[in-house]
């Protein structure tokens, strides 16, 4: 498995956008594409046979980490003349490229839960950067009537005191916007007074138009000079962007920083394009001129090209190479059955109809926009701008457009986080004490729940777990003088702290530290409930088996097997046959007596995986009324590789979530919306365990002695089954609710399993050459 924090982040919006538009060139289609920040202009014949002479003179080889010594001078005379800034070279860095200097520079100012301030619309990459360096991002956002500029009202309002930075972009990717002396100053006031650091990204910084006087933000004083970092590089000005060099220069002690870090990235930028570099620095400047002419003249036909179109409106910017049209109030409008709700399904629509590549603006946090870049040639503006134009002429009001509120929780945690269950009484003592210390008062919950007779009380600070939780699980007493037999406290957002969870058995409390995911909440609870149980009901007389489970007749079976054995297809193919009565989808409490095993459903609602809905037509329009959790709405997010290799995305459309997107999304469903009460029960006689395995040679159906089905639930896997292809342990019983496997634990739960299987009958099933009807024949057979 990947690493939790590549999970975090998404590819690049425009590059894949980009990467598209290729791919339909490539089969013949004439696509424009008008998404990618690249000048279209040659690198200049100088700079260019620089880096030829670079390599006649057999300049191949590493150079310093941090760059030749006359490039970082150029670059230094650079910012002297064009800006007045004095830099001397063990100030600067140079790196492959400026996205390079911004993550590296990211990396060596920001820690983890620090805060980066970042005013949207942002490149997309600016929040990538921070959550790699396990950063928050603060987004700011800013408004089209003040140019989509950073107020100083609004930075001081979001700086606290976990601000570490402020990456301010100027000129503005994607809007074009650019700040005056006079709006930098009014922001430079408010950081003079706060210890942070601001992060200039001036990559555009000689792109700017109609006579606009560019600044740096280093330039407004020799105190904001100590404070600022600039990321520039020859990509934009010079029309380098494939030759990689790009920049930082600010105070020693963060370049050094940096440069260890590079040390150990790239080593050093390529020598034969530092070359090249050097030549753009130190060489002519007339070409960049060229280049902003031309700019100013595509972005002035383009404005008028669109200020035609009604309902359209387009801020006039000073510099950059990009239009940021709001395109709001074609949303809801429909042409050729395509409807329109978001910045997504209207890119999709300009690629397929127009056959115009651009980037819809919720990549850049303003999805009320799109951004087109007019670094293309003007043959080519001209057309795209008729094809645009066009094809937002045929959307007309859509007669009826379903818009669903959708109730989901994007967690910063996705996954469940380890329990640690050694913990001593001290230790169980001193994590008690700093959560309720954290928790405090305000903002805090607390809600007993009854779970399997066991009341366990929750204590958090997130709305999220408490709403969750309180929909899940039955309500329990809640008097002043009732104690619960256990206690979860659910603390997020302590400083410092890796996402973990304790448990200390003695007391039955559970702790859970910096994770706000309910999976993690749920699992805990449901293993605290079977510990209880086991400790009250006596040796093996109660216990509970990690499976869906289902009811036919009054007599229940239950299907469990490991991850890859197709136990949610051939669940969900059981319960199309209306015979079947919906119990559980992942565990049911069993209680032994008299020969009989009775199953308890303790969950009011089922907690289920959303890539489940493709198995039954009902789910989607259920899911769409649930409370969900990391249900994907952008396709960046999305981690089905299937569904991004076709052309029928539905993010890609407008939808604005994605149900089957990712493998982490749960909704919590309430099962007697799946057919109504009779179609769902709480409790089973169970009869049959099922136990799944999925290979090609295996026979079907292997009816299980006693101690071979015992075997194999200790094992939690099959004899010769075939090995998951993630390499996961086997878990054993079949259950990572299990709190802990030590020797006393283990045993429990064979004293619990072999009473059990006095009771059912067990049969190991392969799914990998039977299905559903084999299944049913089993249980038919058996009544």
């Amino acid at each position: 498995m990947i690493s939790e924090k590549v999970q975090r982040i998404g590819a690049s919006p425009t590059l894949k956008i980009s990467a598209k538009a290729k791919a339909m060139k490539a089969e013949g289609i004439d696509v424009i594409d008008l998404s990618v920040g690249e000048p279209d202009f040659p690198t200049p014949e100088n700079i260019k046979e620089a880096g030829i002479k670079a390599i006649r003179d057999n300049f191949t080889k590493y150079t310093d980490s941090d760059g030749i010594l006359p490039l970082r001078k150029a670059i230094a005379k650079r910012l002297k003349e064009d800006f007045g800034l004095e830099y001397n070279p063990k100030q600067i860095i140079v790196s492959a490229g400026a996205k390079s200097s911004l993550f590296h520079l990211v990396q060596a100012l920001v820690d983890e839960g620090e805060e980066v301030i970042i005013p949207a619309p942002y490149w997309v990459t600016y929040p990538e950067c921070v959550a790699l360096a396990k950063g928050k991002s603060v987004i700011v956002p800013t408004r089209e009537e003040d140019g989509f500029l950073l107020t100083p009202e609004a930075l001081k309002a979001a700086i606290s005191p976990a601000t570490k930075a402020i990456i301010l972009n100027n000129p503005s990717n994607p809007t074009g916007g650019a700040y005056t002396k006079d709006q930098l100053q009014a922001l430079a006031e408010v950081v003079r007074t706060e210890d942070v650091y601001v992060i200039a990204d001036e990559i555009y910084a000689s792109l700017v138009y109609d006579n606009f006087k560019f600044t740096s933000f280093a330039a407004l004083g020799e105190d904001i000079k100590k404070k600022t970092i600039i990321v520039n590089g020859v990509s934009k000005s010079y029309s380098m962007t494939g030759w990689r060099i790009g920049f930082a220069a600010g105070p020693a002690e963060v370049i050094d920083g940096m440069s260890k870090i590079q040390s150990h990235t790239t080593s050093n930028a390529c020598s034969i394009a530092q070359k090249a570099g050097l030549e753009a620095y130190d060489g002519p400047q007339y070409d960049v001129q060229k280049m902003v002419a031309e700019f100013q003249r595509r972005r002035n036909y383009c404005l008028m090209r669109l200020a035609t179109v009604q309902g359209l409106s387009c801020f006039k910017p000073q510099g950059a190479f990009y239009l940021f049209p709001n395109v709001k109030s074609f949303y809801d409008k429909e042409a050729n059955g395509a409807k329109i709700r978001n910045s997504y399904g209207l890119a999709y629509y300009l690629l397929k109809e127009a056959r115009v590549a651009i980037v819809p603006g919720d990549a850049f946090g303003a999805d009320e926009y799109i951004r087109l870049s007019y670094a293309t040639s003007m043959g080519n503006l001209e057309k795209s701008m008729d094809r645009i134009v066009e094809a937002l002429g045929k959307l007309k009001t859509a007669k009826k457009i379903s818009r669903v509120a959708l109730s989901n929780a994007v967690t910063r945690v996705i996954k469940s986080v380890p329990v640690e269950t050694g913990i001593d009484i001290r230790m169980r003592d001193a994590l008690a004490a700093e959560m309720e210390g954290h928790l405090g008062y305000e903002g805090r919950y607390e809600w007993n729940a009854s779970i399997n007779g066991a009341v366990i009380q929750l204590r958090t600070n997130v709305a999220h777990l408490n709403d969750f939780w309180v929909e899940n699980f039955a309500p329990a007493p809640a008097e002043a003088d009732f104690k619960p037999h256990g206690a979860i406290y659910a603390v997020d957002g302590i400083a410092g702290r890796e996402p973990r969870g304790f448990y200390h058995a003695e007391t039955q409390t559970g702790i859970l530290v910096n994770t706000d995911n309910y999976g993690s909440l749920r699992s805990l609870a449901i293993g605290m409930a079977m510990d209880i149980a086991a400790r009250t009901a006596g040796a093996g007389a109660a216990g509970a088996v990690r499976g869906m489970s289902a009811d036919i007749d009054g007599n229940g079976l239950v299907l469990v097997g490991p991850p890859g054995t197709k136990k949610t297809e051939l669940f969900f193919e059981l319960l199309a046959d209306p015979r079947f009565k919906l119990q559980a989808n992942d565990v049911v409490f069993v209680r032994l007596a008299g020969g009989r095993a009775v199953a308890d459903c303790v969950e009011r609602k089922l907690y289920l995986p959303t890539t489940a809905v493709e198995l039954d037509r009902r789910l989607a329009p259920l899911f769409d009324r649930s409370k969900c959790e990391n249900v994907v709405i952008h396709k960046d997010d999305c981690s089905d590789m299937d569904c991004q290799r076709t052309d029928d995305c539905r993010l890609d459309k407008g939808s604005p979530y994605c149900y089957k997107a990712a493998k982490e999304a749960h909704a919590l469903l309430d099962p007697n919306w799946l057919g109504g009460p009779a179609a769902a029960v709480k409790r089973t006689n169970l009869k049959w365990l099922i136990l799944l395995r999925n290979d090609a040679t295996s026979p079907a159906v292997v009816e299980l002695t006693r101690d071979e089905a015992l075997r194999t639930v200790e094992a939690g896997e099959a004899a010769g089954a075939k090995k998951a292809l993630t390499g996961s342990k086997a878990q054993p019983y079949y259950n990572p609710h299990l709190l802990g496997a030590g020797p006393e634990k283990l045993e429990a739960e064979r004293a619990f399993f072999s009473r059990l299987l006095d009771s059912v009958k067990c049969v190991l099933f392969n799914s990998g050459v039977a299905g559903a009807d084999k299944l049913k024949e089993i249980v038919s057979s058996g009544r």
